[in-house]
């Protein structure tokens, strides 16, 4: 049995080798990857989403897939209609012999096209400079997602279609409707059907591709995948094999044979409701489109909380173990009963104590309120961190930055909070520049935390506290510490540029008006996906928002409008504060050299009347006539000036008066 299994191993390899369909589908995978790679390189805006770049395998797998299901649909119906096994007492399990060397000898010729396409991918990332990391490993297994178990997969939907109907014409509508609602660009082809599918619902079994084919790289977090999808690929593998062996029974001869496999059936069916349950609990939700709406939806939807802040916190000691965080706060001032907290809603609390009493707490969206036992000097709070749209928590990577509600805050407002102009939600984070806190952290070597490690511990004083853990690198240049994505290649030759215009930026900002911030932090993390971007006084998170390189110009035309909101405390309307921030940028720019400078005006300028049209469209004019020393009386007598009951036709009399 074992040689002929071996024989037919070798036959089916044969086979594979001499099929012009087989192997023309396999060339043209090739053929087409390399396509995309010269198109996305010779692209004039020269993008550098060099993580998003392995995302152009979806559309190849959809072709090819088509190809690879109909050369197996023929191999086996014309080995059912010219078969054995219905002649020959031991013809099933030749059929079954047959199946499995013909899958095993597919097997092997994925597995070399995987190892020919991963090596074309890591030498182009390798060649354009991208350090060696785990984004190496983890693209390997991306393309083991997304790529091999596809195209495993595609043989035996051949087989299923060849088994029920044969060479019957009906085969060839089955086989083009499997090849379009299993393919990876089903999610693409149905987009507001998937787009309404969380990542923890059964629904979600329907698909196994990517949840977006242009976005498959999240900075720190890394491809769109985790056990979920294998869990996933397993379930299907699993369905599909029971659906073969179901549809194999007719051809059985023997009662034995029938009933092993009935058996073997029963068992799949069982094993496969068990991983169909943990890919669903396993998904992660950092690349659903559906769970941000679903968050987006939640925080509209909350009205303005109630709170009690009478109380001064003085150190935090936190302590996280895998997904369990515990945080111990301590509090100088005590004067309520009541005191509310700012925490993630999406966080489950197991318990809070004061001192060693379990005490009742309520929470009202991001707002935690707390039922104190007397005036405590302290509370301990046990949470979970989970995997949310949000913030996302996946193969033990995530991104919690100082402007989140990770831990216990002490904050009037909910993280987040509709902004009607734009429909959209913000972040409410707005650090006070006197707060200051005694931190240590208890936790596994991040990647990136703004405390200095003191032992085994991360202790020191600080606003708030960053924690990252994931896929990135890290460079030292002069006094700074550079944290940056795997995905982002030739740092060192761009850090140094990106520095001197954040150093400049700052100093000229100071020229007009006061800061949060004096100098530069000395730790920064970059990102141009997923993170949000806040300046403090030990750290700078910032996300460029472009897929070009960090010093490029065009991710560093708004560098300064976004430093200046970081480090200058808002006054007045939101839409006179927008306006002088455009403006005072474009001063910055022009004393910085900091890149093209641009005629003005906020997004927000078309939400003002007509009149306010006219009106800001003369005060850019007049300001527009100033020289330099004139714009920068202008802009600091602005902002000294303004408040919200502030207008247009002031701001206007101003610049009159600075020419």
């Amino acid at each position: 049995m074992y040689m002929r299994w071996n024989s037919l191993l070798v036959f089916y390899l044969k086979q594979i080798g001499k099929s012009k369909l087989y192997m023309g589908a396999s060339f043209l995978v090739f053929l087409l990857l390399i396509t995309r790679l010269i198109i996305f390189f010779a692209n004039e805006f020269n993008p550098e989403a060099y993580g998003q770049l392995p995302g152009e395998i979806a559309m190849i797998v959809q072709m090819i897939s088509l190809f690879y299901i109909i050369f197996f649909f023929r191999l086996q119906s014309n080995e059912l209609l010219y078969g054995i096994q219905a002649f020959f007492v031991d013809g099933y399990r030749i059929m079954v012999e047959k199946i499995s060397s013909m899958f095993v000898a597919h097997t092997i010729i994925q597995g070399m096209m995987l190892a020919v396409t991963y090596l074309i991918f890591a030498v182009t990332y390798f060649a354009v400079g991208i350090e060696i990391s785990y984004i190496y490993l983890s693209l390997f297994r991306f393309l083991l997602l997304y790529m091999f178990f596809p195209f495993v997969l595609s043989m035996m939907y051949g087989i299923v279609v060849a088994m029920l109907f044969g060479k019957n014409k009906i085969s060839f509508f089955l086989i083009l409707l499997i090849w379009i609602v299993t393919g990876s660009m089903v999610s693409e082809l149905f987009v507001d059907f998937f787009s309404s599918i969380q990542a923890n619902e059964w629904r979600s079994l329907l698909f196994i591709g990517l949840n977006s084919v242009q976005h498959v790289y999240q900075s720190y977090i890394g491809f769109d995948m985790h056990w979920g999808n294998e869990l996933k690929l397993l379930t299907w593998f699993l369905v599909i094999t029971g659906a073969i062996l179901i549809l194999s029974l007719r051809w059985t001869l023997i009662v034995r044979e029938r009933n092993w496999v009935l058996m073997i059936v029963f068992f799949i069916a069982f094993v496969t409701i068990a991983t169909a349950n943990g890919s669903i609990e396993l998904s992660t939700k950092a690349f659903s489109r559906a769970d941000q709406t679903i968050e987006v939806e939640y925080y509209k939807d909350l009205d303005n909380p109630k709170t009690d802040l009478r109380y001064e916190i003085e150190a935090y000691t936190i302590s996280m173990n895998d997904h369990n965080v515990t945080v111990q706060i301590d509090f100088s001032k005590m004067n309520t009963k009541n005191p509310t907290f700012q925490l993630y809603h999406a966080y489950p609390i197991k318990w809070i104590k004061e001192e060693d009493e379990l005490v009742d707490f309520k929470r009202s969206g991001d707002i935690l309120k707390v039922n104190l036992l007397g005036y405590t000097d302290s509370l301990t709070f046990q949470y979970e961190i989970i995997d949310t749209q949000l913030i996302p928590y996946t193969n033990s990577n995530i991104a919690l930055l100082a402007d989140k509600a990770w831990y216990p805050k002490k904050r009037a407002s909910h993280m987040y909070e509709e902004n009607e102009l734009i429909d959209w939600i913000e972040l409410t984070e707005d650090f006070i520049p006197e707060e200051n806190y005694v931190f240590t952290l208890q936790v596994r070597e991040p990647l990136f935390t703004n405390l200095p490690k003191k032992g085994e511990v991360y202790h020191g004083n600080t606003q708030a506290v960053t924690l990252i853990y994931g896929q990135g690198n890290q460079l030292t240049y002069d006094d700074y510490l550079i944290t940056y994505p795997a995905d982002w290649p030739k740092m060192e030759e761009r850090v140094p540029e990106v520095l001197f215009q954040l150093d400049k930026t700052i100093t000229g900002i100071k020229r007009i008006a006061p800061t949060t911030v004096d100098t530069l932090p000395s730790n920064i993390v970059f990102s141009n996906f997923g993170l949000s971007s806040f300046m403090i006084k030990d750290h700078l998170v910032y996300n460029t928002g472009y897929l070009e390189a960090v010093n490029s110009e065009i991710s560093m035309k708004d560098l300064h409008n976004n430093l200046i909101r970081f480090i200058v405390p808002q006054k007045g309307s939101n839409l006179l504060f927008d306006e002088w921030v455009t403006m005072s940028g474009e001063y910055i720019r022009d004393i910085t050299n900091g890149g093209t400078n641009m005629f003005g005006l906020s997004p927000n300028f078309g939400f003002l009347s007509e009149a306010e049209h006219n009106v800001v469209l003369t005060i850019y004019n007049k300001y527009n006539q100033l020289n330099l020393e004139q714009k920068q009386q202008f802009l600091r007598e602005w902002y000294r000036n303004m408040n919200e009951d502030w207008t247009w036709d002031q701001v206007l009399e101003l610049v009159e008066r600075g020419r």
